[in-house]
């Protein structure tokens, strides 16, 4: 007799957008629709988040803030490349999401600058400006982004 098991996902990396395969379909685009604030990471500070964990540095990066109170940290040269303040204290991202939903039954394993994370469906690995990856729980975007 045999036993049905549920077949290990297919595990593939991802450094940077040229690596999402085609078959996962073209990037979608995505504005945001909220706001954040943002802080200076309080030396080196680590943070966990429901994709990974990350590290952010004093001097190179900050903190990001959102409503729920989730922080994580993004470099300080993409977060003036990409975030406008829409009020005191207030950021919005100005730049287009560009966003692919992982697949069914695959574990996207991205190498963000900020550490390696994994990424399951139904979340998203989100391209940015300089084509680096890192990831948007789908939940967050349902929330957070309208497609364009």
């Amino acid at each position: 007799m045999t036993t049905g098991s549920a077949s290990a996902p297919v595990r593939l990396t991802i450094a940077h957008g040229g690596h999402i395969p085609a078959a996962w379909g073209p990037p979608r685009e995505a504005v945001r629709t909220t706001t954040v604030a943002i802080r200076e990471p309080r030396g080196v500070e680590t943070f966990v988040t429901s994709w990974g964990t990350l590290t952010g540095t004093a001097g190179e990066d900050m903190v990001v803030i959102q409503d729920s109170g989730e922080e994580y940290p993004i470099k300080k040269t993409v977060l003036a490349a990409t975030y406008e303040e829409a009020s005191p204290g207030r950021y919005r991202k100005k730049a287009r999401s560009r966003l692919v939903q992982v697949p069914p039954g695959v574990v996207a394993v991205l190498a963000t600058r900020e550490g390696e994370i994994e990424v399951r469906h139904p979340d998203y690995v989100v391209i940015g400006a300089d084509n680096e990856v890192y990831a948007n729980a789908a939940h967050w975007v349902t929330a957070n982004l309208k497609f364009v």
